[in-house]
């Protein structure tokens, strides 16, 4: 029996085994491609991370930094409010101390003006009273001439301004040259004798002194000072 010979059917093997090797060609450059990507990727986020932490650690050294730079900060306003503090009490004390020699200064100020409108009437009055006594001095030039040789008396100057001399002789008979004299001081508007030589009795010279200031009388005044002196000087008792 003769073989039976089959048709020859092309199943295309061939082209199937291509094209598997071009998928498998494909596959492994994808997955090549892929792996290299996930390497580098990989080194990027490594690289990343490596930069993250560089990051991180300059950005705790900054914070450390900036944490020592607020405690000096903190540190240097405390200081200053201290400071201020401490100006504002001295700024008040000075303000208290000025206000306080202001005040001083318009109660002198006032005490001044005070004391000087005190002088200007004093002055006026001195002024006046000087002026009636050289009037009245020219008046009584011939009386007091007369006064001088008939109670034997001078008017000497007594080395200090505001200050008379009354010296008397003629007193004692067996001494006439002894001399007696007081000084009285015109300084104020009351006459004041501050000085008798010999010394008079404290009551009698103050009778006549009141005598004189409520008189203004002076050569009445001359007149009892000189019997004072011979009073005294021959022991009469007056």
């Amino acid at each position: 029996m003769a073989a039976i010979t089959l048709p020859s059917v092309d199943l295309g093997f061939d082209n199937l085994r291509d094209r598997m090797a071009r998928f498998t060609e494909g596959f492994d450059e994808f997955i090549e491609r892929g792996r290299k990507r996930l390497l580098e990727e990989k080194n990027e986020f490594a690289r990343n991370m490596a930069e993250d932490k560089e990051i991180q650690r300059t950005l705790r050294q900054n914070l450390d930094t900036f944490k020592e730079k607020e405690s000096q900060i903190q540190e240097k306003v405390e200081k200053e409010d201290i400071e201020v503090g401490e100006a504002e009490r001295t700024i008040a004390d000075m303000k208290r101390k000025k206000q306080m020699r202001d005040e001083h200064k318009e109660t002198l100020m006032a005490q001044i003006k005070e004391t000087q409108e005190t002088i200007r009437k004093r002055r006026t009055v001195r002024a006046a009273e000087r002026k009636a006594l050289s009037s009245q001095s020219s008046r009584n030039a011939p009386e007091l001439a007369f006064w001088e040789d008939y109670l034997g008396m001078r008017i000497d100057g007594a080395g200090t301004a505001d200050h008379l001399k009354i010296v008397y002789t003629h007193i004692l008979d067996n001494d006439w040259n002894r001399e007696f004299y007081f000084v009285v001081s015109m300084m104020h508007r009351d006459y004041e004798v501050v000085k008798c030589r010999p010394e008079l009795d404290m009551e009698n010279l103050s009778e006549v002194v009141e005598r004189l200031n409520e008189t203004r009388e002076f050569s009445i005044f001359l007149k009892e000072m000189r019997q004072l002196f011979k009073s005294a000087a021959v022991g009469d008792g007056r």
